[in-house]
Order: C-alpha cells, then structure tokens, then sequence
C-alpha cells in the first residue's frame, strides 16, 4: 500500500538542536587529586579480575574520600608491599 502525500499534508518537523553533553570542566580546586600525579610517570596496564563486591567497594570508598580507585589500590598496594 503505497500513500500519496502533498506538500500541504506532511508534518512540519523541526531538526533538532545539537545536545551539548559535556558540562563546563571543574575548577581546579574542585577536581580530585588525579591533577596532582606526575605527568612524567608512565602508567601502564595491570589487569586482573577482582569480585564485583570488592570493585563496588573500592568505588565507594574513592567517592567518599574525594580520590580515585586508582589512587585508592596504588596506596593499598604500597602499604602492603613495604
């Protein structure tokens, strides 16, 4: 079934705006310490699988203590090791 339509009778949609996803950045003060960290020191990949329990919990204690997971595991490890 094919359907004939005029000028007259097509609806009138109007293009959509360009979202903008990303907010303004944060200010300096207001960003976590990760600005902080040696820009010289090369980080590389270290993989392994962890419970999902154990992620969740190393997440939430990043958030509450304004830092990262990365952070969070690179002092753990540090403490542990020394």
């Amino acid at each position: 079934m094919v359907i004939i339509m005029n000028k007259k009778m097509q609806a009138q949609i109007p293009i959509p705006s360009k979202l903008q996803r990303k907010g303004t950045p944060p200010k300096t003060e207001d960003s976590s310490n990760t600005l902080s960290m040696p820009l010289d020191e090369e980080l590389v990949a270290l993989n392994f699988r962890v419970p999902a329990e154990f992620r969740k919990r190393i997440k939430q204690y990043a958030l509450d203590h304004n830092t990262t997971g990365l952070d969070v595991m690179m002092k753990a490890v540090e403490k542990y090791i020394t």
